[in-house]
């Protein structure tokens, strides 16, 4: 062709470049997002909707700042929290001041920050392996509602989403899972895989499924005698995964020397390693699909000929969470939530777009485009579907009900609550966890020797505040309504009677997540 026939062609943006703007992209997504639950909704705080679990850290963070320790309510210490996402939010806490109003809107602009970032960095790391369309579908796995409000939910989701894409990425590029020699660049990931941990404890599952990646390649090399070949192997899983070791060792100590267990209490009350069960409504069904999606794609990944980078990850990624998802069914015992799942998320996205782009080379490029044309159209609809259904919810009556208690209760009034996170931020108060996620081994002790109410005694409790409340309690037709707190540990449950005529506030009708009527309602105790 002449050159004075030819047409200029556009210069492709970088990496960093298109990152920027696909994080761009989705600020501007979001912030539409935060308009629309705005302006249906009345209420500023609409979206991001946060968990009432994500209240504990701010209150955590909120007593850590004012010089209280890691503590829910300054009358117990708690290890309950993931260790990475507490701490980032200490010094927010501290910046302003704990102030209620102010350390809620910046930690919800965080969120979102970090949501974007995330999406921005895995936009651009697809389109840089699978191409541009395939990237779209990729991404868009992150705006459907389920998997956004998770990772906006203001739990660690967001943060240890942000690390595990810089992780990917640190794969796909470093020596760790290309080469079985030992290399500088192993550190980069070691530190990647710590901070990981440090993010969502049960990431420790992909961390494992790395390290059984590393010694499978590494011993299948016939380059050598097979002792060689397993001193090779030690010595680059220790290359890898030293730094990990170093960052979480101090933490793990903590808790050990502090509470006498090397896991969170959370974690020790759901879990039980003694007995075996079965529990698949622990694996919500969105996430089962996206771990079907993952497993898939790593398959067809693998068969590729040429550069199999993208399929090994797959596969390392993808078996972590088959495992992590084994132990939450085998041995998980209850409240698991759709935010332990959080980290399928990226993952999921990944393993979309890997299996549009082996769709794109069997197929005519038209389809996939329809593909990202009814897809956006679909978000469109399913997030105004979730926006337009933001009715008064448990963490909207916890808000409700602790805004009543700043008001009218005493700066020194001391509640407990079971699922206390949006009341406890809200009231401004000492409001002690009663269902021991976020307070100490001593209560769970306690409440296992019966000891439930001398408990409370003791630390000055003085009000119960009960979401759930059966329907003679929310029709005001009882005379005593008895509370059971079940133990978690060996022992009996304890029981708490409360009377119709020591009601203190009865807030507003709400529905749970299941779509029944609810109401809060708080008692004084003697």
């Amino acid at each position: 062709m002449a050159a004075g026939n030819s047409t200029p062609q556009r210069p492709r943006p970088s990496t960093a470049a298109f990152a920027l703007r696909a994080a761009a992209a989705l600020l501007a997504t979001c912030f539409a997002l935060w308009l629309a639950g705005w302006l249906t909704q009345g209420s500023a705080s609409a979206w991001p909707r946060f968990e009432d679990d994500a209240y504990y850290y701010l209150e955590i963070a909120r007593n850590v700042a004012s010089g209280h320790g890691f503590t829910a309510d300054t009358l117990s210490p708690t290890n309950g929290f993931q260790p990475l996402w507490l701490w980032s939010l200490v010094p927010v806490a501290w910046l302003v001041s704990g102030d209620t109003t102010l350390l809620l809107t910046t930690t919800q602009v965080g969120v979102v920050v970090i949501f974007c970032l995330s999406g921005g960095l895995l936009c651009a790391l697809l389109r840089a392996r699978v191409g541009f369309l395939p990237a779209l579908l990729g991404v868009a796995v992150l705006l459907f509602p389920r998997f956004s409000n998770v990772l906006l939910s203001g739990m660690e989701s967001g943060v240890s989403a942000l690390v595990l894409v810089v992780l990917i990425r640190e794969l796909l590029r470093g020596p760790a899972l290309a080469s079985a020699e030992p290399a500088w660049g192993d550190v980069r990931a070691g530190a990647l895989f710590g901070l990981l941990f440090l993010a969502r404890l049960d990431s420790v599952f992909i961390a494992a499924a790395c390290a059984g990646s590393v010694a499978l390649a590494g011993l299948a090399r016939a380059d050598a005698p097979l002792g060689a070949r397993l001193v090779r192997m030690v010595r680059k899983e220790l290359s890898i995964f030293w730094p990990m070791v170093v960052l979480s060792a101090p933490y793990l100590a903590w808790n050990l020397v502090r509470f006498g267990h090397l896991v969170p209490i959370s974690g020790a009350l759901k879990s039980s390693h003694s007995q075996l069960g079965f529990t698949p409504g622990n694996l919500h069904l969105a996430y089962a699909v996206l771990l079907a999606f993952a497993l898939a794609a790593a398959a067809v990944e693998l068969r590729r000929p040429g550069d199999r980078a993208l399929g090994r990850v797959l596969a390392a990624l993808a078996a972590g969470l088959a495992l992590q998802v084994l132990h939450a069914v085998v041995f998980m015992r209850w409240a698991v939530f759709s935010w332990h799942f959080a980290l399928l998320v990226p993952v999921g996205a990944l393993a979309v777009a890997a299996l549009a782009r082996a769709a794109q080379e069997r197929w005519p490029r038209a389809p996939l485009r329809w593909a990202v044309a009814c897809t956006g159209l679909l978000l469109v609809a399913t997030q105004a579907v979730a926006i337009s259904r933001l009715p008064l919810t448990f963490t909207g009556a916890g808000r409700e009900a602790g805004r009543w208690a700043a008001k009218s209760l005493p700066p020194d009034a001391i509640l407990g609550m079971k699922d206390s996170g949006a009341f406890s931020f809200f009231s401004e108060r000492r409001v002690m966890n009663l269902d021991g996620v976020v307070n100490s081994f001593e209560f769970q002790e306690a409440l296992c020797r019966g000891e439930l109410l001398e408990f409370l005694a003791r630390h000055g409790v003085a009000y119960i505040v009960q979401h759930a409340v059966p329907p003679d309690v929310r029709a005001g037709s009882y005379e005593s309504y008895t509370q059971r707190y079940p133990c978690h540990f060996s022992g009996r449950d304890s029981e708490l009677a409360l009377r119709r005529d020591r009601e203190v506030f009865r807030g507003s009708p709400y529905h749970s997540y299941f779509g029944d009527e609810e109401q809060l309602v708080i008692w004084r105790i003697p």
